[in-house]
C-alpha cells in the first residue's frame, strides 16, 4: 500500500457535509500515536482555503484555530483520536468534491493527502432555497426522496421568497415522497433481527460492499472479532495480504477499526446497511 493510501486513512469516508458552521469533515488517527504540529495547505475543489477560515474541533469539544497550531502548541492526535475540520466556506452543492490537506505530524514532518467525497441528499436538509432559481429548485426537489428534507425546504421557501411555483413544486414532490416512504418501524425491526449471514442481509451487503470478497472478509471478521488478517485468511480462500488490504479499505470507509494489539473490529451489519439506507430502501422493501 502506498504512503498516499495510508495518509488517506486519516480521512473518514462519507464525513464531508454542509453544516450550520460551514463545510466539515472528520480526521481519525488510524495510523500511529502522534501530535499535530502544524496545519499546512488545505484545498477544497482545488481552491486553497485561507488558514484563518479553518477551525479544528477536538474529540472533547475544544475548538482550536488551525492557524495557531504549532510544535509549541500542538494538537493531541492519539491513536483512534478524531478531529473535526470546520471550514468557513459556502455550502457545497450535491455531488463529488475534492479535498486535500497537509499537516505536520510529530515524527513524520509535513505530509498530506487528497481524496474525493460526496455531499449527498441528506446534506441538503438545511439548504437555503433562495440560493436557487425556480428551475434549479425544481431539478433539486426531483432528486430528493426524504420527506424531512422536503418539509424543511418547503418551510424555508415559505419563510423566504415564497415563490408560488417553487412552493407548488416542493409540495408536489413531498406528496409523492410521503407515499413512497417505507414503514420505518418495519424496516428497523427486520434489520435488527436479521441473521448477519442471512440471504437478505448478504444481498444487501453485496450491494453496499460491492464484491463477494469484501462481504466474506467482513462477515468473517464480524463473527471472529476482535480478529487479525491472518485469522481471517485461515478461514477463507484469500491471502493474508489481500485480507489486510480489504480491512484497510474498511478502515477508510468507517466500517472497521484497528486497536493497539493490531486486531480489527467491524461495525454491525445493521450499521453497515444504514450507511447506505437511502440507496437500499427499494431493495430492502422487495426482500420483506
Amino acid at each position: 500500500m502506498s504512503v498516499q493510501q495510508y495518509l488517506e486513512r486519516l480521512f473518514t469516508w462519507e464525513s464531508l457535509q454542509n453544516t450550520t458552521r460551514g463545510v466539515e469533515f472528520e480526521l481519525k488517527n488510524r495510523l500511529i500515536e502522534g501530535e499535530l504540529h502544524e496545519i499546512g495547505n488545505v484545498t477544497l475543489d482545488d481552491e486553497t482555503v485561507d488558514p484563518e477560515d479553518i477551525t479544528l474541533e477536538l474529540s472533547n469539544g475544544t475548538l482550536v484555530e488551525a492557524a495557531t497550531v504549532s510544535a509549541d502548541d500542538p494538537v493531541p492526535f492519539d491513536l483512534a483520536e478524531t478531529v473535526q475540520v470546520i471550514i468557513d466556506a459556502p455550502r457545497l452543492r450535491k455531488g463529488t468534491h475534492t479535498l486535500g490537506m497537509e499537516m505536520d505530524i510529530e515524527g513524520f514532518g509535513m505530509v498530506g493527502f487528497e481524496t474525493d467525497d460526496d455531499v449527498t441528499e441528506a446534506d441538503l436538509v438545511d439548504v437555503d432555497p433562495a440560493e436557487y432559481t425556480v428551475a434549479e429548485l425544481e431539478d433539486l426537489v426531483d432528486e430528493l426522496r426524504e420527506p424531512v428534507e422536503l418539509e424543511r425546504l418547503l418551510e424555508r421557501e415559505r419563510e423566504g421568497k415564497a415563490r408560488k411555483t417553487a412552493i407548488e413544486a416542493i409540495e408536489d414532490r413531498l406528496e409523492v415522497a410521503r407515499e413512497e416512504a417505507p414503514d420505518e418501524e418495519e424496516i428497523e425491526y427486520t434489520a435488527e433481527n436479521a441473521d448477519p449471514g442471512g440471504s437478505l442481509v448478504e444481498e444487501l451487503l453485496v450491494d453496499i460492499l460491492e464484491s463477494p470478497q469484501r462481504v466474506t472478509v467482513y462477515l468473517t471478521a464480524f463473527r471472529q472479532q476482535p480478529t487479525t488478517p491472518g485469522a481471517i485468511a485461515s478461514q477463507t480462500l484469500f491471502t493474508e495480504e489481500a485480507v489486510e488490504e480489504t480491512l484497510g479499505d474498511f478502515e477508510m470507509e468507517g466500517i472497521a477499526e484497528r486497536n493497539g494489539d493490531e486486531e480489527y473490529e467491524v461495525v454491525s451489519p445493521v450499521t453497515v446497511i444504514r450507511k447506505r439506507q437511502n440507496r437500499l430502501w427499494n431493495l430492502l422493501s422487495r426482500g420483506l
